[in-house]
């Protein structure tokens, strides 16, 4: 196994892991970085301590609200983005919400925590 395709596959069991545990929580959009081009999504849910990050990284388009409840987030990879087929696109078909980027990774607990 290639050292780039075992990443990739640590990468999305990451990613559906962490999505899976904050799945019905209240998303929001939450960071725009126009200088590292990225797109951080906060989840969190009454009840439970901390949040999760989803961030993504060269976003090409975004489509849908900026923030709703009970999210249910999935990922599909090797998506065409920005021309290449190594992209991903990260949607919550419930809420209506799509971002295509060509990268996603994920942070739990991040600051400020409430």
């Amino acid at each position: 196994m290639s050292e780039p395709h075992e990443f990739h596959t640590k990468q999305m069991k990451k990613l559906h892991t962490f999505l899976a545990r904050w799945q019905g929580g209240h998303a929001r959009l939450w960071a725009f970085q126009a200088g590292h081009c990225s797109l951080t999504i906060r989840i969190v849910r009454e009840g439970t301590p901390g949040n999760l990050h989803i961030v993504c990284l060269e976003p090409e388009s975004i489509c849908g609200p900026v923030a709703w409840e009970n999210c249910s987030f999935e990922v599909i990879d090797h998506v065409v983005v920005g021309g290449q087929e190594d992209g991903y696109i990260l949607h919550d078909q419930g809420a209506g919400f799509e971002i295509r980027a060509e990268g996603v990774d994920v942070f739990e607990n991040c600051q400020p925590l409430y």
